[in-house]
């Protein structure tokens, strides 16, 4: 765990989100590739609580009351998601693995949003978001593919099941993946509504999280929710940083996804100006 929480504190004394962001992510970094293992290991379900506490309330720290407690809750949920996920790698969950990854990465997102809601986390730890819900998604996927798979390998049922299951197939059918759009768009709210000072303002995570969104509904084939987040994002214009502020990377793909909506809108004239900035 030391090597975890130095990398937060050093990230929290200098300001870092993306720094910030590594200490919650689901993957080992390539140097490190049994640093989750080990995180997982020094603890216990018994005694996770007063361990994070322990290496996140330290003397050092200028982490406010309400801060700590939001990040030992949040630490404490991705102590739990980890152990999910290294059981489903070593193949000790036999049935739901994924669901249960995608269950407990949930809990490490919705947290984190309580987090800016509750306990004044600063906009500079967005990274940390963006790490959640794109994993959210991805392990949303997963999930949902799971439960596919589990349908198609099922066993007979009664000739009054299939009706019932003919009806609700298309409704569960990504029922994972359209729970997660859901959380993203807290976090899309979350972004749009802040009205901090622009230096200080989480609307500079709007265009990742916005892509998100794209990513998501795309996958769930409904391109018109893509157009509430274009509508919310015009009426906002006025408060928000220009786009070229932004960086670089959440933009291309932003112009990316808009030039496809409107190609599926057949706005043949509109598609070529967010197309032809992406070919600068």
């Amino acid at each position: 765990m030391e090597t975890i929480f130095t990398t937060f504190h050093q990230a929290q004394y200098q300001g870092s989100g993306p720094d910030l962001a590594t200490t919650l992510s689901p993957i080992p970094p390539p140097h490190n590739l049994t640093l989750l293992c080990r995180f997982y290991k020094d603890s216990n379900v018994f005694s996770i609580n007063n361990d994070i506490q322990r290496y996140i309330k330290i003397p050092q720290s200028h982490l406010t009351k309400s801060e700590a407690n939001a990040w030992v809750d949040i630490y404490v949920a991705y102590w739990k998601a980890i152990g999910e996920i290294l059981r489903a790698e070593t193949g000790h969950h036999r049935d739901d693995w994924a669901i249960k990854v995608y269950e407990a990465w949930k809990e490490v997102t919705n947290l984190l949003i309580r987090g800016f809601s509750n306990a004044g986390f600063g906009a500079w730890i967005m990274p940390c978001l963006y790490t959640a819900g794109k994993y959210l998604r991805v392990f949303a996927i997963k999930a949902d593919e799971e439960k596919a798979t589990k349908v198609g390998n099922g066993t007979v049922k009664m000739e009054e099941d299939v009706l019932a299951d003919d009806i609700m197939a298309g409704f569960e059918k990504n029922e994972r993946l359209e729970d997660a759009a859901r959380v993203i768009n807290r976090v899309f709210t979350l972004c749009i509504s802040d009205r901090a000072p622009i230096e200080e303002s989480r609307k500079w995570g709007l265009y990742y999280t916005t892509n998100l969104l794209f990513k998501t509904y795309f996958k769930l084939n409904s391109i018109s929710l893509s157009k509430n987040c274009l509508r919310a994002l015009q009426a906002a214009k006025t408060d928000m940083p220009p786009m070229e502020a932004f960086p670089k990377s959440h933009i291309v793909t932003f112009r990316y996804y808009v030039g496809v909506i409107q190609f599926l809108d057949e706005e043949y004239g509109r598609v070529y100006s967010p197309l032809l900035v992406l070919a600068d």
